[in-house]
């Protein structure tokens, strides 16, 4: 496991000024997370073949030069005053089968919401409250707020290729919480970290959170604690337009279909592309998926329907196919032992959804996702209500 995968810094300082901050050995990390794809290979027993994995140095030279291809996507993509924006389909209405392609493929009856063994909705956190814990303290007396965040999620979390600075949704959502809990101006550490890092960097209390379109899932409940929900989203096929795949079907038979190690889309495809007859691709970031799809080295990739349309504002040749696959809440993850913590966070998340139309749920929601997600039942975008387990 890479230790210091991810660790790029940004710091923002009161007023809303940043720098970076990286060490030679912090800035090595960046560039491993964010340039060469680490493909792993997973091919189907069913069709005889066998599961290498490992590097091909060759495809990481091509990757390296794709991900200049994913920066210039993502330039062409940044919309300019006045201009229109492309809509994606996308959102939180998933259906509950996926159509047949050709005859003998079988009907998933995935997208249903998951319960916990203990009869749970894993969207469930605990009660919000004002009082301040060692958690709380900790950043407190540390004056700023460590938060693993994503820097190549269009609209989510990315690096605008005019000012460096890391923006989107979640860290609107990021800076919401950290004025709960240092109150006006505060000081933020911005970690860019990959998904199959963001578990660990909790666990080791490298960051203090991790705000990045993290599903929260019972598993996953396990290892860390999470606030309530604060946007709903499911994992969805994302392909070129010219192909023939048609959905999560049979037509994947045969296809290279990639996801980032660590995600849902990695769970989903482990349990059900090998039955397709899918070879299935595992990189270190959603967005590595993109950039061997434009080299042509992958058909296909499944990630979550809200990024899912972030990569197809961005690359106007990709389209998400068929409905989400699952339903699967976002939130904000935490160590599981910080309680005091999730709790100020979900009164953080509290204010951020109050306050209707004027609240920062839908500002962010305007700013960053409302020219990109159609809601297949034409309803208002909001936010997911709030479960609570006491």
């Amino acid at each position: 496991m890479r230790r210091n995968a991810g660790a790029g810094r940004e710091t923002e300082r009161p007023g809303g000024a940043r720098h970076r901050t990286e060490s030679r050995a912090e800035s090595r990390a960046v560039t491993e997370e964010t340039g060469v794809p680490t493909m792993r290979t997973t091919r189907t027993a069913e069709h005889g073949r066998s599961r290498p994995r490992g590097r091909n140095r060759l495809a990481w030279a091509l990757a390296a030069a794709g991900t200049t291809l994913a920066a210039v996507m993502l330039a062409g993509a940044l919309p300019q005053d006045g201009e229109a924006r492309p809509a994606v389909r996308g959102g939180a209405d998933p259906a509950t089968t996926v159509s047949d392609h050709r005859p003998g493929d079988r009907v998933r009856h995935l997208a249903e919401r998951e319960v916990c063994a203990d009869g749970r909705d894993p969207a469930e956190s605990l009660a919000p409250s004002p009082d301040t814990g060692v958690a709380v303290r900790r950043i407190q007396e540390r004056g700023e707020l460590v938060v693993g965040v994503d820097q190549n999620s269009y609209l989510w979390g990315y690096r605008t290729p005019d000012t460096g600075k890391i923006v989107g949704f979640d860290i609107d959502l990021t800076r919401a919480i950290a004025t709960e809990l240092l109150g006006p101006d505060p000081r933020i550490v911005l970690r860019a970290v990959p998904t199959s890092e963001r578990v660990r960097l909790i666990q080791d209390r490298e960051v203090d959170m991790v705000v990045r379109t993290m599903s929260i899932t019972c598993d996953r409940w396990q290892e860390v604690a999470f606030s309530t929900a604060y946007f709903e989203a499911g994992q969805q096929v994302l392909a070129p337009r010219h192909s023939d795949i048609t959905g999560f079907d049979g037509s994947l038979d045969g296809a290279r279909v990639c996801s980032a190690e660590g995600s849902a889309a990695e769970d989903l495809l482990e349990a059900e592309g090998r039955a397709l007859g899918a070879e299935l691709l595992h990189v270190g970031n959603h967005l590595d998926c993109l950039v061997l799809i434009q080299l042509g080295q992958a058909d296909a990739l499944i990630t979550d329907s809200a990024l899912a349309a972030g990569h197809a504002a961005q690359d106007p040749g990709m389209h998400l196919i068929g409905d989400p696959l699952t339903l699967e809440p976002y939130g904000v993850a935490m160590h599981l032992d910080d309680t005091d913590l999730v709790r100020r966070v979900n009164r953080a998340l509290e204010d951020f959804r109050g306050g209707g139309a004027d609240s920062g749920w839908q500002q962010a929601y305007g700013s960053w996702l409302a020219a990109h997600m159609d809601h297949a039942n034409g309803s208002a975008p909001a936010p997911p209500d709030p479960l609570y387990r006491d």
